[in-house]
């Protein structure tokens, strides 16, 4: 078993805290660093196998290789866990995605490009809070809003964010700090 396995993503899919509310709002803004992280890596996978209708939530290992999918056991117990957990319709279809994604990395025989695993930031969102909302073309993150626009806009070869649990916590930190910091400027001085 390789470690971008389709069990092996359905194990840490199930370890997720999906509704963890003040883990999220004390994460937002790392979240929403990752979102467009996600958006960022896609965008790069997209710009070399071709468009998808239904940005940003979707399934690239079907844009990819659309021949290759996961185990059918295995998406419907994604879908039925990740479903219960979440009662979301983008968490259930991001999470089978990566499954499929997952199945994908374990093909034989593919010759895929060097680019970063496209699901990993989005599943490090998930981790660090759960969930999120949509408004209006943008990803909610409650502090932070993520525009989604068209993928092409998203496409850089800089990260946004690096991911691990320390990097993520000082760019939280530092966000709060600032964010405290532009509500103090701004707050009325009765309000203080």
């Amino acid at each position: 078993m390789s470690m971008n396995s389709p069990q092996l993503m359905v194990e840490r899919l199930k370890r997720i805290h999906w509704t963890a509310h003040k883990e999220a709002l004390e994460k937002s803004f790392s979240r929403a660093a990752l979102m467009k992280e996600y958006m960022r890596r896609t965008a790069l996978w997209l710009d070399v196998y071709g468009d998808t209708k239904y940005w940003p939530i979707f399934d690239l290992a079907a844009v990819v290789a659309p021949d290759v999918r996961a185990d059918p056991a295995v998406v419907a117990e994604v879908e039925e866990f990740v479903d219960a957990a979440s009662s979301r319709w983008y968490a259930v279809e991001t999470s089978v995605a990566a499954v499929h994604w997952a199945a994908l990395s374990d093909a034989p025989g593919l010759n895929l490009p060097p680019l970063p695993d496209p699901f990993e930031p989005l599943i490090r969102v998930y981790e660090r809070g759960g969930l999120f909302s949509f408004a209006n073309g943008f990803v909610d993150f409650d502090t932070s809003m993520v525009p989604c626009r068209d993928w092409r806009s998203h496409l850089s070869t800089t990260p946004v964010v690096e991911l691990d649990d320390a990097s993520l916590d000082a760019f939280d930190e530092r966000s709060w700090a600032e964010f405290h910091a532009l509500a103090a400027r701004t707050d009325p001085p009765g309000d203080r």
